[in-house]
């Protein structure tokens, strides 16, 4: 046993594959604990809310998602790419994160203001009162502001792999949204509190958190005025397509805030909540595989082998799940209570919605990883192209039609953005070929 022990540890792979192990099981083991925090938070809101309030607070929580992609529009993208040139250097790391910060905040007042309006209306149009709507969207607030700034300071320790100490701190702040959530819903089972008590303890993570990024970047660092030129570039091609994704990724709540019933709103929600489980593995790649593919050298071999093994251990990954899915589907429906029985076959196809765009996002997070990032134009065309297809050819009024409707349009993304990514690679120079 211990001639095989010693042979497995002298074989030249032996301390990637140790570290990667390590890696994983920090990454995995938190995010797992993480995602069981927040999976019972939200059962538990589920079971406490009313269909109508619970309709409401998923109108309020996908309006957040939107107001987070307009603050951001590519920045984290850019950051991410530039931070991956200097990542070894603090001064010039911590000036890179510096330019993001400024033009975040930015980008964050006019977020504000347009999706802020556009939520009032539509709760408005979903029957809440003029002042419980506004009460929402303040309270939205804290939880926007705390996004702000967590995404951008977990850029540095993540080029750097100091992924234990990530993990903590989200861990930490998750157990604080559950101490905070499961009282104040049991006594007061409305929207404005339930969102609160999200947002207060991500404020006080992200304090934890500055200080773990401050180990790897200089702080208080100028704005870089190369460097936002460079960050802006890529926001002017990612922006469109961000904005447009807004639309495209949450179509199904828009729709059916505009012309479904209230019950179908929160059925949506309920069971997007199931399929929000699956973020582990986009959190999983983003915090491991993304900024490791981001460091690469520009040697096309290794970029593509590398592609095609991440691909293919997505779509594996994904065929897995949605087996389990539909083997547990009556067992998992039981979680979110009776206003939501039977609905076993729309649980299977939200999973396999879930599991198209994780790997539509992954590719495409991938690319923008390189500074690789389609033209606005063809992005936006081929995905509204799909949609206004998907529109004619399936029932988008029901819940099922729905839902068939959005696997369609995630497959055509899937199919866009893999097919991108090989011919960005095909089109690729080495960096030894450059300079001959």
């Amino acid at each position: 046993m211990k001639d095989k022990f010693s042979k497995l540890k002298a074989h030249p792979k032996y301390n990637n594959w140790m570290q990667w192990g390590k890696l994983i099981s920090i990454t995995g083991g938190a995010q797992v604990l993480i995602q069981i925090i927040g999976f019972g938070c939200g059962i538990f809101i589920i079971r406490y809310f009313s269909i109508a309030e619970y309709a409401i607070y998923t109108l309020a929580n996908t309006m957040l998602g939107a107001m987070n992609i307009l603050a951001d529009g590519g920045i984290v993208s850019g950051v991410i790419a530039e931070g991956g040139k200097v990542w070894q250097e603090k001064e010039k790391l911590g000036a890179v994160i510096s330019t993001g910060m400024n033009l975040r905040k930015r980008f964050a007042i006019g977020s504000i203001l347009v999706a802020g309006t556009v939520l009032i209306y539509l709760l408005m149009h979903n029957n809440a009162s003029w002042y419980y709507s506004l009460l929402i969207l303040l309270s939205l607030i804290p939880v926007f502001y705390a996004n702000l700034s967590d995404s951008l300071l977990e850029v540095a320790p993540k080029l750097h792999q100091d992924i234990k100490p990530l993990q903590k701190n989200q861990v930490m702040a998750n157990i604080g949204r559950l101490l905070l959530t499961i009282p104040s819903v049991f006594f007061i089972p409305i929207t404005p509190i339930a969102i609160i008590a999200t947002g207060i303890p991500r404020i006080i993570a992200n304090f934890k958190l500055k200080k773990i990024s401050n180990k790897f970047t200089a702080s208080n660092q100028k704005e870089d005025i190369q460097i936002k030129k460079n960050i802006l570039h890529m926001v002017k091609r990612i922006l469109p397509v961000e904005v447009y994704n807004i639309f495209s990724t949450n179509i199904t709540v828009w729709i059916l805030s505009i012309v479904g019933a209230t019950s179908s709103i929160a059925q949506v929600g309920a069971l997007f909540r199931i399929g929000a489980v699956l973020s582990l593995f986009n959190i999983l790649f983003n915090t491991i595989i993304v900024p490791r593919y981001s460091r690469l050298q520009n040697i096309k071999k290794e970029l593509f082998d590398k592609m095609i093994k991440i691909q293919l251990l997505l779509f594996s990954i994904s065929f897995v799940i949605v087996f389990f899915t539909w083997l547990f589907s009556a067992q998992i429906i039981w979680l979110l209570g009776d206003n939501y029985k039977n609905l076993d076959s729309e649980l299977v196809l939200t999973v396999i919605i879930f599991c198209l765009n994780i790997i539509s996002t992954i590719i495409y997070t991938l690319c923008r990883s390189r500074g690789w990032v389609i033209n606005p134009v063809i992005n936006i065309g081929i995905n509204l192209l799909s949609i206004v297809l998907g529109a004619f050819i399936f029932d988008i009024i029901t819940l099922k039609g729905i839902l068939i409707f959005n696997i369609a349009t995630s497959a055509v993304l899937v199919l866009m953005h893999g097919g991108y990514s090989y011919l960005r690679l095909y089109q690729l120079k080495d960096i030894k070929n450059i300079y001959e």
